[in-house]
């Protein structure tokens, strides 16, 4: 359920951006969703495709960029991706630890015209 609140949001914040860019029509919305961000691009869209009829947001398509989620060495602090069943830092060996990259859920762009 929190994907249809988070598309409300999404269309809340793509009129008042569209308004302010002087759009009529909101054409594309290009969101980045994180591995681990808990939100499902598809969900997202079919809410948003509910939530968005009558708005100028209305057809709007919804373009998903994800975000692979990425831990942190403690050690060398490098950022890498992590392995199936494996923490450990390619680089130096030592187990990483959760970092923000992956978690994101927001709007990168919004089109119209």
């Amino acid at each position: 359920m929190h994907e249809y609140h988070e598309a409300i949001h999404i269309i809340e914040h793509a009129v008042d951006e569209a308004k302010a860019k002087g759009f009529t029509k909101v054409t594309k919305i290009t969101l980045v969703i994180g591995d681990s961000s808990g939100f499902s691009g598809d969900s997202i869209a079919m809410h948003f495709e509910d939530a968005a009829q009558g708005t100028i947001c209305e057809g709007a398509e919804i373009a998903v960029s994800p975000v692979k989620s990425m831990l942190r060495c403690p050690n060398c602090h490098e950022l890498f991706v992590r392995k199936p069943f494996h923490f450990e830092c390619p680089h130096c060996g030592t187990d990483g630890e959760p970092s923000e990259i992956g978690k994101e859920m927001a709007i990168d762009s919004i089109e119209g015209e």
